[in-house]
């Protein structure tokens, strides 16, 4: 009995610990071609935390940082605009990030922010330094961007790649009068939703409506925006609205290099 309790409150402690672990991620079960990269955001035009840019590829090395680098106790939750990025790649395919606030010492996972200390950052840059550069890409369909991602992710110069969203063709405008039937968006997207579902058949789409300038200046009509298939745009009739323009969709990816 003694035993069993002694075993459940290692486990129970191992459980603990192990969830201070900052780069560990369920996402992945084995650290082969796992790669560590260290980053200032790509919007900092200063580049402020350049200087904790690292690239770290040695098995060894990543399979000891996973065990290693912790973060600590629950903090103030607040973030720099200019953080510092974590992203962990698998075949050079990103699968987990960590922010961090050097200028606070935090470290922010799920929402929440934790101490962390900075000094891994510095000694890890010193060790594996990294310089880099992003571009973007707009690409037509998704056919055409995998046959360019296949071909990027060998080179040896390529980190990661931030993959389009490829969830809708594009989007186009419907406007609708103000009146008892249309009385605000919600009873509009309860009386076209299920116009669209006989249109797409099962295919992805979604309607919005946004409290843009021209809508909060024209209170007597609501404009929505619906993305989705071609086919919706061509095919949807609706006389109680005026139909907007059909705007494809852009499907742009980011790319990161080493330099």
């Amino acid at each position: 009995m003694k035993k069993t309790i002694l075993v459940n409150i290692l486990a129970l402690t191992q459980n603990i610990y192990s969830q201070n672990k900052l780069l560990k991620s369920d996402k992945i079960t084995t650290t082969d071609s796992v790669k560590i990269i260290g980053m200032y955001v790509k919007w900092d035009k200063n580049k402020t935390y350049e200087k904790f840019n690292f690239f770290i590829t040695d098995k060894k090395v990543v399979d000891s940082l996973f065990e290693s680098v912790e973060y600590g106790a629950s903090s103030e939750n607040e973030w720099e605009h200019n953080n510092f990025n974590i992203i962990l790649t698998k075949a050079n395919k990103q699968f987990h990030q960590v922010s961090i606030s050097p200028a606070l010492h935090n470290a922010h996972i799920n929402g929440k922010s934790y101490k962390f200390d900075v000094s891994i950052l510095e000694k890890l840059a010193k060790k594996y330094p990294l310089t880099y550069k992003w571009y973007e890409k707009e690409f037509k369909s998704e056919q055409e961007f995998n046959k360019f991602n296949s071909k990027i992710l060998k080179q040896e110069k390529t980190l990661y790649v931030n993959k389009p969203t490829f969830l809708y063709e594009g989007s186009f405008e419907l406007q609708f009068p103000k009146n008892d039937t249309f009385l605000h968006p919600k009873a509009i997207d309860g009386y076209l939703r299920p116009q669209i579902e006989k249109i797409v058949k099962g295919k992805e789409f979604s309607i919005s409506y946004a409290a843009n300038t021209f809508n909060l200046q024209n209170r007597d009509q609501y404009t929505m925006t619906i993305n989705g298939p071609y086919t919706l745009f061509k095919d949807l009739k609706d006389k109680n609205s005026k139909k907007g323009d059909w705007v494809p969709a852009k499907f742009i990816a980011i790319i990161y290099e080493k330099e």
